[in-house]
């Protein structure tokens, strides 16, 4: 009987592909096709890119950049585990949170990485307490469409800049701008598009047949470099404490307190999201349940030398663009991450990945999540005030933080928030719906 109710499942996965629709949660997939779709969401996922773009624009070292590398795939793979299993149970991989990464290069270079290490376990430790006594999810009642549709398209926007930063080449790249770098940006991007247009196991495999055709291409231009593969160690593990004893910064760790906060909210934002997409009931416990699974991989995170590993955007866009909604192929992911995490010579393939593909992969995926984003936050609230909400949140999120580095006499910590257009926005459309929504609503005014 178990058997036929998998059969029936991995049927229901199939039509969903075919006909252009989000497969079932529940589906499990044949064990073969299952490994090759948990490997496609390991490969197009942020647990390794973001590792990868913070260690090279901040420029650490490289034994320090290998041990982030590691790190974020052990907390990543552990927590994706326990999050599809038996925590939130939806199709979400965890990764490091956009929002963390300007702050983990800027403190990088300052010499104060090991405050936001501790910044990041305070942070993470008090979201993890309120969580597991069910208070976080009462954020929930401020998750309106609007409220989670500006968060997603704030992020969708941030990963527009870094997505066309890649996927010309990498700044600072000798084929940063390149012909060489255009077509295999082109080319992978084409790859996605055109396998989501056909349906069926191309749709499915799309971003697997992207990646792969996208290093082949890089391979025939000379643009595969092998080298770093043969010099990286087959075992390792990550480090504790890579970046020296840990010391307190009342500043560092408010930022990284508020910051987790926000990318908390984003997290909640994608859990809704992904739940109205997959047609999956969502209730607070297992919101709760959710937060505290992100915030205890954030702890260990910290304590290895990661940053925040919490529910990321990119992810939605793949589960939308393959149709791919099981939460067993998340869980298989997650073991990819964890087996990662400890081979660093295999690891390193990944990193070699020409930035010009990345780009080209995630182009799809960032386009989709902001489409995601738009869709949620134009929803029709019957009122002109109450339609306000999106439109404000968007308006200061793009036009604060485009103005923060003129901004005079501000104290340190608010100067440090302003820059940040997600932070900001989420702050404006969470404070805009309180103000033009709830407590018109709790005072009984009318429409």
């Amino acid at each position: 009987m178990t058997g036929l109710i998998k059969d029936r499942l991995g049927e229901h996965a199939d039509r969903a592909a075919d006909d252009g629709a989000i497969g079932d949660v529940e589906a499990v997939m044949p064990a073969r096709r299952g490994l090759a779709l948990g490997l496609q969401q390991a490969l197009v996922s942020n647990a390794w890119l973001d590792p990868i773009f913070v260690a090279s624009v901040g420029g650490f070292s490289a034994s320090l950049a290998t041990n982030l590398v590691t790190a974020t795939f052990l907390a990543a793979g552990i927590v994706t585990v326990v999050q599809s299993t038996k925590l939130v149970r939806l199709p979400i991989v965890q990764g490091p949170s956009s929002a963390f990464s300007p702050l983990a290069i800027g403190y990088y270079k300052a010499g104060t990485i090991a405050s936001a290490s501790l910044g990041l376990l305070i942070g993470a430790g008090l979201v993890f307490l309120a969580a597991a006594g069910g208070q976080l999810a009462r954020l929930r009642r401020l998750l309106s469409p609007a409220v989670s549709g500006t968060i997603i398209t704030l992020v969708g926007i941030a990963l527009a800049g870094f997505t066309f930063q890649e996927f010309f080449g990498g700044p600072g790249m000798p084929t940063f701008g390149t012909l060489p770098s255009l077509v295999l940006g082109c080319l992978t991007t084409a790859v996605v598009l055109v396998c989501s247009a056909l349906g069926g196991r191309l749709r499915m495999f799309g971003f697997l047949i992207a990646l792969v055709l996208g290093d082949c291409a890089a391979l025939a231009l000379g643009l595969l470099d092998f080298s770093a593969v043969a010099t990286a160690p087959w075992l390792a593990l990550p480090q504790f404490l890579p970046y020296g004893p840990l010391h307190f910064d009342l500043g560092i760790t408010l930022t990284m307190s508020i910051v987790f906060l926000v990318a908390v909210v984003e997290a909640m934002g994608m859990y809704e999201a992904t739940a109205r997409l997959t047609r999956t009931p969502l209730d607070d416990r297992r919101v709760n349940m959710g937060i505290a699974g992100e915030a205890g991989g954030s702890m260990l995170a910290a304590l290895i030398g990661g940053f925040g590993t919490t529910a990321y955007a990119q992810n939605l866009g793949v589960v939308k663009i393959t149709g791919v909604a099981s939460r067993h192929v998340v869980r298989i992911a997650g073991i990819i991450f964890i087996v990662l995490a400890f081979l660093p010579k295999v690891a390193a393939v990944l990193v070699v990945t020409p930035a010009a593909v990345i780009g080209g992969l995630f182009l799809p995926a960032a386009g989709t999540v902001i489409m995601t984003g738009i869709q949620l936050a134009s929803q029709e609230r019957g009122s002109a005030i109450k339609n306000l909400v999106a439109p404000l949140g968007l308006m200061a999120g793009l036009g604060i933080p485009a103005l923060s580095s003129s901004f005079k006499g501000l104290p340190p910590l608010l100067a440090e928030m302003t820059s940040h257009s997600i932070v900001v926005g989420a702050v404006v459309v969470m404070a805009a719906e309180i103000v033009l929504v709830r407590l018109p609503a709790l005072l009984g005014a009318a429409d």
